[in-house]
């Protein structure tokens, strides 16, 4: 589990079908192909112009989808002109060989929490709605335990509200009352839990369901008629087949193993839009041309720089950014960019778009890969694009990432390494292979972080083998509740820690396909949920993560035969489990 619980880092679906091997083998066996939309407006689109950029796009886009082992993928380009282009990659179901087709809905994620702020935005301008009043004037009924000041729309549209990140309202305890974790506007922190408030403003001021909502103030001024403003038993037979990881208790390895995930319905605020390509250009077509749509305008020219405004320093997926209403927004070298990712239990998203060069890209694909986003593609693109409007050299294919077994640093890591019982972990380099002795076999390791490592073997397989660092010198390992250290480590070796601790240790599970699973073990004396330190608080409650304002909280229940039956993360419900 990691520190937050929530669409965009712990997408770990309950998957049941094995279809994976069959994902794979299509893809290694059936070429990609793409198709191409006709421009709106072709007076507009010299064809001939953009097709060294669009073959070059492809052919990346191929070696992508290969390198990832995503089953397929829908692709919108857009300039202030309207569509530019869509194509669509490979498979929409891998049992029936179905293609992505321009009409094929994706799931968009939170990439949809954008046309949430959006409607309070229009709401604003109606005077309906008063980004600084507190939320609780629209939603009386709420409840927040906190000791600060009210939170306001403006936190929850902006990340800084202080709650913790959960999915959906209705996955909490319902005698769970919502918290506050630290002062609204001191900290950026995702909630998705903000967003379903957002959501359920929507639909205490205009007096309709959140669906008809975004559909009348959003979806009909734009144009988008295919897109579906939640996800609904009704839009499945238009919707690509989703996938995530056969396993959902243990790490996922690059071009791991799939399988068709859970089928989902979704109507909450943080993230509920389907949608394809086409409705997706118009709606990159439409923040391009700063709220105006082919049905005239969205919100006004002043509400839309109200909308982009930088509100809080946040990084996107490690560059330096700001997050606004539903976006993220940066300057480079003079272009302003919004962007935004989007993950489902079985779709990954991303949208960018340049304000300046007046373009757009989406990219989806329909799978679950554990924190992949189509980010790589969607920026790709429009630097592909760039380059053609401006007369410039196209950028060159960015290269396929090497194999994970590839370790150029091995030689950090080689030697033995030793855990407090005795037990011995063993590691060689041959080169920029990192090999694990055990058992009697040489087992290459897989990198899947800068001092992270999968193992693919059955002893090794619940856990990444992680290492730490002391003055940049390796000099300890971890795998799960396991601890080894070398002669390089001197640090402490004996821990104390309060014995009911022990109570909590153990493997929980919460039914929907949004959490999965997650292991509760010791480390060096801490609580952890797998891997993420828990500190202690008032009351049997524990802070997860290393921030000491995280607002997520954990605490266990009904302890019987010195075993806790029950854990809340966040709000929402585990029960323990008796698999290892």
């Amino acid at each position: 589990m990691s520190l937050h619980i929530s669409r965009r880092t712990l997408l770990r679906g309950a998957i049941k079908s094995g279809v994976g091997l069959v994902v794979l083998r299509q893809l290694n066996r059936s070429p990609l192909r793409a198709f191409a939309v006709q421009p709106f407006n072709t007076s507009n689109v010299d064809e001939a112009r953009f097709r060294p950029a669009f073959a070059r796009l492809d052919e990346f886009i191929a070696a992508h989808l290969r390198d990832v082992g995503a089953p397929g993928m829908t692709l919108a380009l857009a300039t202030r002109d309207g569509l530019l282009r869509t194509s669509g990659y490979a498979f929409a179901d891998t049992k029936t060989g179905a293609r992505v087709q321009p009409e094929t809905l994706f799931e968009i994620g939170s990439i949809s929490k954008s046309f949430v702020a959006l409607s309070l935005m229009q709401m604003r301008e109606e005077g309906k709605f008063d980004p600084a009043s507190p939320v609780t004037a629209y939603l009386p009924w709420l409840k927040i335990e906190s000791k600060f000041a009210p939170i306001t729309g403006h936190h929850l549209l902006s990340h800084t509200s202080g709650l913790p990140d959960g999915v959906a309202l209705g996955l909490m305890d319902e005698d769970q009352p919502l918290w506050a974790g630290y002062a609204p506007g001191e900290h950026f922190s995702y909630s998705n839990y903000g967003y379903d408030l957002l959501g359920l403003t929507l639909e205490a001021i205009d007096k309709q369901p959140m669906a008809a909502v975004i559909r009348r103030r959003v979806l009909e001024r734009i144009g988008m008629n295919s897109t579906e403003p939640i996800i609904t038993n009704s839009a499945r037979p238009r919707m690509a087949i989703g996938y995530g990881p056969m396993f959902d208790d243990r790490p996922f390895p690059r071009r791991g193993q799939l399988a068709e995930a859970p089928w989902l319905e979704v109507s909450d605020g943080a993230g509920s839009v389907a949608s394809n390509a086409i409705d997706m250009a118009a709606y990159l077509t439409m923040l391009i041309n700063r709220g105006r749509a082919a049905r005239g305008r969205v919100i006004s020219e002043e509400t839309f720089a109200r909308f982009i405004t930088p509100a809080t320093k946040a990084p996107f997926r490690g560059e330096d950014a700001n997050y606004a209403y539903g976006l993220w927004v940066n300057d480079a070298d003079g272009h302003t960019l919004l962007r935004h990712t989007g993950g489902m239990v079985a779709f990954s998203s991303a949208l960018h778009v340049d304000l300046q060069s007046g373009i757009g890209a989406f990219a989806s694909v329909n799978a679950n890969l554990q924190g992949y986003r189509p980010v790589l593609v969607a920026r790709y693109a429009l630097d592909l694009v760039r380059a053609t409007l401006d007369g410039k050299d196209l950028p060159a294919i960015p290269q396929v990432s090497p194999p994970p077994d590839q370790i150029q640093n091995a030689n950090d890591y080689a030697g033995t390494l030793t855990s407090v019982d005795g037990r011995k972990l063993t590691l060689a380099a041959e080169g920029t292979k990192l090999l694990l002795l055990h058992d009697g076999k040489r087992i290459a390791l897989e990198r899947i972080g800068r001092d992270n490592f999968i193992v693919k073997h059955p002893d090794f397989e619940m856990f990444t083998l992680d290492f730490g660092r002391d003055q940049n010198a390796v000099v300890e390992a971890f795998h799960g509740a396991d601890w080894f250290t070398n002669d390089r480590y001197t640090g402490q070796k004996t821990f104390s820690y309060p014995t009911e601790w022990n109570a909590y240790v153990g493997h929980y599970r919460n039914d929907s396909a949004w959490f999965g699973s997650a292991r509760v073990f010791l480390r060096k004396g801490n609580l952890t949920a797998d891997g993420v330190p828990l500190t202690p608080l008032d009351g049997g409650v524990f802070r997860a993560g290393t921030q000491d304002w995280s607002p997520e909280r954990v605490s266990f229940h009904r302890v019987i035969d010195g075993r806790a039956r029950h854990m809340k993360f966040s709000g929402v419900e585990f029960y323990r489990t008796g698999t290892p």
